[in-house]
C-alpha cells in the first residue's frame, strides 16, 4: 500500500561489496570494529564501516564523528563523502550535504558508484525544494545503472510531487521490466489509479485479490477505483472488508505502523476523519517519516509535527506481485530530462 521509509532506504544498499559485513547485529559489529581499530589503528575503511553501524543504531552523532575522522585518511573517497552527505542531511544541513555529495561526484567512478551519489543528491535537492533538479539526477542515475528497484520508486515520488502522471506510470513500467520488483508493481498500480487509469488497474487488482492471502491493501485499491467510478456502495463494502482484516492483524501486531497507515487510509476513504487522524498520528509517533503520511495527515486535519528533512516514499508489501508489462496510455506533461550539472 502507500508507505515507505525514506528515499535513502529506497536507494537500496549504497555500499560496495567490500564494505558489506556478515551481520550478527550492529552492536556486535561495532565491538569487532573497535577491536580491529585498537589492534590495527584507525583507517578510512574501518571508520566508515563503524559509522554505518552507528547509523543502523540511530547514533547519528557517533556516526558523524567517524565519517569526519575517516576523511582525514581519504579526503576524496566517494563512499565516505556519500555517507557524510547523508549524515548532514539527517541533521538538516542541506548546504553541507550538497557540498559533500558534489565533492563525491567529482571523484566517483562511472557506474553504480556515480549513480548512487546522484540518488543521494536527488534526496538533498528534494529537501532543498528543488524537485526538478532532483528528477534530473534520478533520471541520470537510472540511465547509468537501471537495476536498482529502489531508485525507480524514489523517482516515482519525485514525479508525483511534480504532477507528472504520465511520466510516473511509464517510469514504473520501465522499472518492472528492468527489475521484476514486486514493490514497483504496487507503486505502478497506485500510479495508474492516481493517473485516472482505474480500469486498467482494476484488472490487475482483481487478479491479485484472487490469489492474495492478505487482501486489505488490494481491497483499498479497488475501493479507490470504485469511488472514482461513483460506485459508492461497492467501495464501502471493500473498505469495510479491509478494516475487518486490518483490525484482526493489528490485534496481533498493534505496533506495526504500516498497518496503521493502511487502516487510516481506509477510514479516510470512508469519511471517518477522526479515526483516520488517530491511526496516522499513531504511525507517525512510531517513527514513520513519510511524505505520503504527511499529506494525508493534513487532509484529515492532523498536525504533522515531524520535521521531515528527508523526503519519504511509499513502502510496498511482501504479498504484492509483479505486474505484466503494459503500454502507457496517459497524455499528461512531457517527461523532464536533464544533465548532471547543478
Amino acid at each position: 500500500m502507500k508507505t515507505l521509509p525514506t528515499l535513502l532506504a529506497l536507494c537500496g544498499s549504497l555500499l560496495s561489496p567490500a564494505l558489506a559485513l556478515a551481520h550478527d547485529g550492529p552492536e556486535h559489529e561495532i565491538d569487532e570494529l573497535n577491536e580491529r581499530i585498537k589492534a590495527e589503528g584507525e583507517s578510512a575503511d574501518l571508520l566508515l564501516q563503524r559509522a554505518i553501524e552507528y547509523n543502523v543504531l540511530g547514533k547519528a552523532n557517533e556516526a558523524f564523528k567517524d565519517l569526519e575522522r575517516a576523511l582525514y585518511f581519504d579526503v576524496h573517497s566517494p563512499l565516505i563523502l556519500r555517507e557524510l552527505s547523508r549524515a548532514h542531511l539527517g541533521f538538516g544541513r542541506t548546504n553541507e550535504a550538497l557540498d559533500a555529495v558534489n565533492s563525491g561526484l567529482k571523484h566517483s567512478a562511472a557506474g553504480v558508484e556515480h549513480a548512487s551519489l546522484l540518488m543521494v543528491r536527488a534526496e538533498v535537492l528534494r529537501a532543498r525544494k528543488e524537485p526538478q533538479k532532483a528528477l534530473e539526477d534520478a533520471d541520470h542515475a537510472i540511465r547509468e545503472h537501471p537495476d536498482n528497484a529502489g531508485w525507480y520508486l524514489a523517482r516515482s515520488q519525485i514525479h508525483q510531487s511534480l504532477g507528472l502522471k504520465k511520466e510516473r506510470i511509464k517510469g514504473l513500467e520501465d522499472g518492472v521490466r528492468e527489475t521484476g520488483s514486486g514493490l514497483i508493481d504496487a507503486e505502478w498500480i497506485d500510479a495508474l489509479i492516481d493517473g485516472g487509469k482505474g480500469q486498467q488497474a482494476l484488472a490487475r487488482i482483481e487478479t491479485e485479490l484472487q490469489d492474495a492471502r492478505l487482501q486489505s491493501t488490494w481491497l483499498i485499491r479497488r475501493a479507490k477505483v470504485r469511488l472514482a467510478q461513483n460506485k459508492k456502495d461497492e467501495a464501502k463494502s471493500d473498505l469495510e472488508a479491509a478494516l475487518t482484516e486490518l483490525n484482526q492483524r493489528l490485534g496481533r501486531s498493534s505496533s506495526d505502523p504500516l498497518l496503521l497507515m493502511d487502516r487510516g487510509h481506509a477510514y479516510e476513504l470512508l469519511g471517518r476523519k477522526d479515526d483516520a487522524k488517530k491511526d496516522y498520528e499513531s504511525a507517525r509517533n512510531k517513527g514513520v517519516v513519510d511524505e505520503w503520511l504527511r499529506e494525508h495527515l493534513k487532509a484529515v486535519g492532523g498536525d504533522d509535527k515531524k520535521d521531515d528533512r528527508r523526503p519519504g516514499s511509499r513502502r510496498g508489501r511482501s504479498d504484492e506481485k509483479k505486474p505484466e508489462d503494459t503500454k502507457d496510455e496517459s497524455k499528461d506533461e512531457k517527461p523532464a530530462d536533464g544533465d548532471e550539472s547543478k
